[in-house]
């Protein structure tokens, strides 16, 4: 656990305080309880080791929410079983408002039909209260397919010409770039088998080292390939371009309409957690979502900023979870456990 260092912008002028003062902070003492919801420690819970992008935007966020939330932040990472620790830590936590959790959104919109035993429902357990980030899923391809393929259908047209190429690299079995991966094989009319790595950074090493032709991966972990002239972008999965391949088309634009697949990360607290508390976490977090300290960090991480607040937010993880029902059942994927 590391907290964020916090410091009075008010430091006494003298060394001792009168009794009349000493009575009137007294008075005071029930107004701040209830500004603070019970707790002069506010906490964000993430998922993932410190180091990595979720949880240098929970270190962001906590130094924005100082004040707004409790006196003092800190990040929690609770690493584990995709993040499902996190969760489950933050649902069991008192609903004061003080206690959050910063993870993707695909572990409430996918884990549901991946998982045979969850021990939360996304649904009734928590209340989504700021999307921060929102990230494309891209198609990259390596030095494994030849240069000449720079488009879509350039690909489709080698991987049928070369049968013992068709594979795909992914970070994780049961993961979104797993599913755009499948559904675009299927739409493509290719039998593409994927190949499940620890995480984006080994798949898209194993697709510029040429063990891979193919990677479905997000936008922050291959952008430095591409960059770099190590791999190339043939499409984008969100339903517009994205700022961090501007010239990369999206999924839809080539063709393949039902393919639109987004991802991204978002703060919830538990369910029962008062109106007015969840008012005031989306207030923060939209105010520091509108500064350099956020914005800059958040794209050179290869991400979009999103600011959906709680209502806008909710409503699309619903519309997701009743989509990627059908979506996982499409691909005969088998639940984990």
């Amino acid at each position: 656990m590391n907290q964020v260092n916090m410091k009075s912008d008010m430091e006494p002028t003298t060394g001792k305080l009168s009794r009349r003062s000493l009575l009137a902070a007294g008075a005071m003492l029930p107004l701040a309880g209830g500004a603070w919801a019970q707790s002069s420690v506010g906490r964000i819970v993430v998922g993932f080791a410190a180091g990595g992008a979720a949880d240098g935007l929970a270190r962001l966020a906590a130094d924005k929410l100082r004040g707004v939330v409790a006196p003092s932040m800190v990040v929690e990472n609770r690493i584990g079983a995709g993040a499902r620790i996190a969760i489950e830590y933050v649902k069991n936590s008192p609903p004061d408002g003080t206690t959050m959790v910063l993870v993707p959104d695909a572990t409430m919109f996918l884990y549901p039909h991946v998982y045979k035993e969850l021990r939360y429902d996304p649904a009734k357990d928590f209340t989504p209260v700021t999307r921060l980030i929102s990230m494309s899923l891209v198609m990259y391809v390596g030095p494994g397919v030849p240069a000449s393929v720079k488009t879509i259908k350039d690909y489709v047209e080698w991987a049928k010409s070369n049968p013992k190429n068709l594979v795909y690299a992914t970070p994780a079995a049961g993961a979104t770039p797993h599913f755009t991966g499948a559904m675009f094989a299927k739409a493509a009319g290719l039998d593409l088998e994927p190949v499940h790595y620890k995480g984006g950074a080994p798949a898209i090493q194993d697709l510029v080292a040429g063990q891979v032709p193919v990677a479905f991966g997000s936008t922050s972990d291959g952008i430095a390939m591409v960059q770099a002239g190590k791999a190339r972008a043939l499409a984008v999965s969100s339903a517009r371009r994205t700022t961090m391949f501007p010239d990369v088309p999206t999924f839809t634009e080539l063709g393949f309409k039902d393919l639109v697949v987004e991802d991204g990360l978002g703060v919830y607290v538990p369910s029962k957690t008062p109106a007015d508390a969840v008012a005031r976490l989306n207030a923060g977090l939209q105010a520091a979502l509108k500064t350099k300290d956020l914005q800059t960090p958040i794209r050179d991480w290869g991400f979009d900023v999103s600011a959906e607040a709680s209502t806008e937010f909710n409503e699309r993880l619903s519309r997701e979870r009743g989509r990627w029902q059908g979506i996982v059942k499409a691909t005969g994927f088998t639940a984990m456990e």
